[in-house]
């Protein structure tokens, strides 16, 4: 067994990549359809992670990761103890992989893992999820990734673990209407209780900005919730602060007081948008489209992922028949084939379940031998 490991890995847009090593034609080609980096318009990395012919994602969180490459003669135990487990067949056409990001094509660090003779090869995916990093109050050792790999005859994917449903829990439709803002004050409150009591003080010590374009705690917020603040008989908020009285009105947060001091707790159980505000027609029709997005994008990726390494580019199989494999209910995997139809990922010919739909062709990028630009 060889391994590699690398403890301080930070991936680009939430997402863990790996590649063969290129600077060379790949030594062997495939005429299975559909294995490029994006040939399919399918969400990078899925629930857990997908991979083809010469590249593999794994959707991740921001922040550092620890990630271990590692090569097998033969198919090693079953991963027991882990938080996420999928395993996937892998098209090495060069033998050799290599950890990198998702907008480079260099090596992360170390070396390249060589795993054998160029050809078909399996990769269990693995993931240990450790608390984020709270600023002020925990430092994180990151999320461990295992990635083991070994010469194996095709199979398609099989999902082994998960630590959340396949399909995410329905969208309150609050983004919508909150913005950034109140999704950082949000995620705010649920840092600072898991260190204990969530007082305005410790949300404040907790806050993260989510992008370059988000404030400070104190900053203005940019958005008008004027309307939904009247609405719902609050202030209009003018900072994240003022965040807080309106999202406890609208039922996201709940309180209780200690010694004088108030403290929020995420409420287990909040109304959807369009049950507390009076909202307009199409945008209630928007909220329940990105609803379906959200909770169907990732797990469509998956299935994409799945027909594309059975037989035919085609799954035969019905719903209950694929609830092992995917560890995913009947429902879940009939909604979310009826959501990559209607998102064109998906098709359903002539006695079949459900077939991978391609994306448009596009030109090779340039110094990249089968490397297809986005």
């Amino acid at each position: 067994m060889k391994i590699i490991a690398v403890e301080d890995y930070w991936p680009e847009y939430g997402t863990i990549v790996v590649r063969d090593t290129w600077g060379e034609e790949p030594v062997v080609e495939t005429d299975l359809p559909l294995l490029g980096e994006h040939d399919l318009d399918a969400q990078p990395g899925g629930t857990i992670a997908k991979a083809g012919a010469g590249w593999l994602q794994a959707s991740s969180r921001d922040g550092r990761h620890r990630v271990h490459l590692e090569a097998h003669h033969t198919a090693p135990p079953l991963d027991d103890g882990w938080d996420d487990v999928v395993e996937t067949p892998y098209h090495c056409g060069t033998g050799a992989v290599y950890l990198t990001s998702v907008m480079s094509s260099d090596l992360y660090a170390g070396t390249p893992l060589r795993l054998g003779a160029p050809g078909l090869y399996r990769v269990c995916v693995s993931c240990r999820r450790t608390p984020p990093e709270i600023p002020g109050f925990q430092a994180s050792e990151g999320d461990l990734w295992r990635l083991r790999f070994w010469p194996a005859a095709l199979e398609p994917p099989r999902w082994l673990a998960r630590s959340r449903p396949a399909v995410r829990p329905a969208s309150t439709g609050w983004r919508t209407c909150l913005g950034l803002p109140g999704q950082e004050v949000l995620y705010a409150v649920q840092l600072a209780a898991a260190t204990g009591h969530a007082t305005e003080d410790r949300i404040a010590a907790a806050y993260q900005p989510w992008s370059s374009s988000s404030g400070d705690w104190n900053s203005p917020i940019d958005d008008d919730l004027s309307g939904f603040a009247a609405q719902l008989g609050v202030p209009a908020p003018a900072t994240r602060p003022h965040l807080l009285p309106l999202l406890t009105a609208a039922g996201l947060l709940t309180t209780e007081t200690v010694n004088g001091a108030t403290r929020y707790h995420l409420a287990p159980d909040p109304p959807r948008a369009e049950q507390v505000l009076s909202l307009p027609a199409d945008q209630v029709a928007m909220i329940r489209r990105r609803d379906d997005r959200e909770r169907h994008t990732c797990f469509a990726a998956d299935l994409a992922a799945l027909a594309v390494w059975s037989p035919g580019g085609t799954v035969t199989a019905t719903p209950e028949q694929l609830t092992d494999r995917l560890l995913a209910t009947a429902e879940d995997i009939r909604d979310t084939i009826r959501y990559g139809v209607e998102r064109g990922l998906l098709s359903i010919p002539e006695n079949a379940t459900f077939t991978a739909e391609p994306r448009p062709l596009r030109q090779p990028e340039a110094g990249r031998p089968g490397h297809t630009a986005q």
